[in-house]
Order: C-alpha cells, then sequence, then structure tokens
C-alpha cells in the first residue's frame, strides 16, 4: 500500500464501539487536517454514540488519536478519488470536514488523483468571479461529495459547547478605548473576510496594523504587535455568509500564547461563531495574563 494511502487503527479492534447486531451505529466521517479540533470531534461523536471513521490527511499527526475508538485512514491532501472510495466502503453517509490545511500547499506541488484533478479543473474555469481560486476548489470539493452521495456538515453541528455566548469572558474587562477597538477590529475582520483575505486583524486606536493573509493567524499577531507595541487588540471574525462546513474561526491556548507574547491586551471573537478550544483553561490564563476575551455579536 502507498505510504500516502494507509490504514492504522487508532486503537485495538476490540476498542471499537460494540456492534452485535441488535444495534446499528451511525457511522461519522471526519476529513481531519492539523490541530485538535478532529480530536475533539471525534470525541464529540463517539458521546453522541456515532462511531467516527477518520481521513487524516497525510502531513497531520497521527498519534493525536492514540486510544480513541475510531477508524483511522490516511491519505494524501489531493486523493479525493480513494477518499470517497474508503468512506464508502466504511458505509460512511455523513462527514465533517475540520481542522487546519495551509493554503499554500496550493502553491506547491503535490500529488493528485483523476478526480482531484478534475475538481480543480472546474474551480479553475469556475464563472463565479468573485470568489478566490482557493474558495472555488472548496466549493468543487463540498458538491463533489455531496454528488457522491455523503453529506457535508457543519463543523458545529457536533462541537456547540466550544462556541462562546456574547459577553466578557474574562474577569478583566476591556477599557473603553480597547473596547472600541475590539469592535472596530470586529467590523473590519468581517470586510477582510468576506473578501476570502482573512479572519483576523490586529488595530490600536482604530489604525490597522496587521491584517491576515496566507500567512495564519499567529504570525499576523505578531507583525501587528511589532508595529504597535504593548497594548494591541486582536479581533477574528468570520465572512457574513460563512460556510461553517468548511471552517469555524478558532483560538486556543496557541493563540493567547502569541497574545501575551506581543503583550496584546484584548481579544475579540465573535459570539456563537467561534471555537474557543479548552476554554476553562484559556480563560484561566487569560487572567494571569491580564488578557481580555470578548465574544462580540
Amino acid at each position: 500500500m502507498s505510504p500516502k494511502a494507509r490504514r492504522t487503527e487508532a486503537c485495538p479492534s476490540s476498542c471499537l464501539p460494540p456492534n452485535n447486531g441488535t444495534e446499528n451505529v451511525e457511522k461519522l466521517g471526519i476529513i481531519a487536517g492539523a490541530g485538535e479540533l478532529p480530536v475533539l470531534l471525534a470525541h464529540a461523536a463517539i458521546a453522541q454514540h456515532r462511531q467516527p471513521v477518520i481521513v487524516q490527511i497525510a502531513e497531520a499527526d497521527t498519534e493525536r488519536f492514540a486510544g480513541i475508538p475510531v477508524e483511522l485512514h490516511t491519505f494524501g491532501v489531493g486523493q479525493i478519488q480513494k477518499i470517497i472510495r474508503t468512506l464508502r466502503n466504511a458505509d460512511v453517509h455523513e462527514i465533517v470536514i475540520i481542522g487546519k490545511v495551509e493554503k499554500n500547499i496550493l502553491l506547491r506541488p503535490f500529488h493528485v488523483d483523476a478526480t482531484t484533478l478534475k475538481i480543480l479543473a472546474r474551480a479553475r474555469f469556475s464563472n463565479v468571479v468573485i470568489d478566490a481560486y482557493d474558495r472555488k476548489i472548496v466549493a468543487a470539493i463540498l458538491a463533489h461529495f455531496e454528488a457522491s452521495g455523503i453529506a457535508v456538515l457543519p463543523q458545529d453541528r457536533f462541537l456547540t459547547h466550544l462556541l462562546p455566548q456574547s459577553g466578557v469572558l474574562t474577569a478583566r474587562k476591556p477599557m473603553a478605548r480597547q473596547a472600541e477597538d475590539a469592535h472596530f477590529g470586529i467590523t473590519v475582520a468581517r470586510q477582510m473576510a468576506n473578501m476570502d483575505i482573512g479572519q483576523t486583524i490586529v488595530v490600536k486606536n482604530q489604525m490597522v496594523l496587521a491584517v491576515e493573509a496566507i500567512e495564519g493567524t499567529d504570525e499576523t499577531i505578531r507583525r501587528g504587535g511589532t508595529l504597535g507595541g504593548k497594548g494591541v487588540v486582536v479581533a477574528k471574525a468570520a465572512a457574513e455568509h460563512h460556510d461553517f462546513r468548511v471552517d469555524v474561526p478558532t483560538v486556543g491556548m496557541q493563540t493567547l500564547q502569541t497574545l501575551h507574547d506581543v503583550k496584546a491586551r484584548v481579544l475579540a471573537v465573535e459570539a456563537r461563531r467561534t471555537f474557543v478550544i479548552d476554554a476553562d483553561a484559556l480563560i484561566e490564563q487569560a487572567n494571569r495574563w491580564k488578557i481580555a476575551i470578548i465574544a462580540v455579536e
């Protein structure tokens, strides 16, 4: 079997959910990029009596699923034909696509199968002129899964507990100027997300210091912190008509660490539209570092 397409078990077969014929456990396919979210989703799916079938992108860490009762397959990012065949063979009818896949993979050569090649061509010659190429690719991939009889569910279907309600989440509240910056930053971040540029903005005194592009959230925060110095405000938001089947803006301990490194004072996210990973620990650490976290409508 090719190293780009391999099947492993994340745990011994004895720890998979029992199915003695009296109970039909419905399966959930998880197309897993990098990071913690695919693991959190696997746990949430099991808690809701779904059996996870993980299709992991080759660059991601296989060990993170150790000890979790899942069926695990690993493929290269361009092997959509094999991914769909694997899901069908596993009797999977619903999937969630979750985890980080770097956009810059589109700028490097990578192996693609015939199905992926057709999808890329369809995206390239799409007549939807307002969409960026990477967004067209994602739309074409989703359409192909759906046409193959595999429904793509929103990422938050099983992870609603990660979505914060509106308000100040930390003990520290932002000062008046910082609150103004937070709301200004969310407004600008939504506009940038609408244009598919990025989701993260760094501001200070209602001046935009950094806009996320292909480099990602942490590098954007570092760049903005270098330009603005102590007290910058970081805002993260999704597009107005964001497709939550593809991506939910996410913050976690690494995000908070980067804010601390640049001496940022406020993190603003969208209420009920942002994943906050390990919120209790995150808020506890933010309180220690005197960083305010607010969820904005």
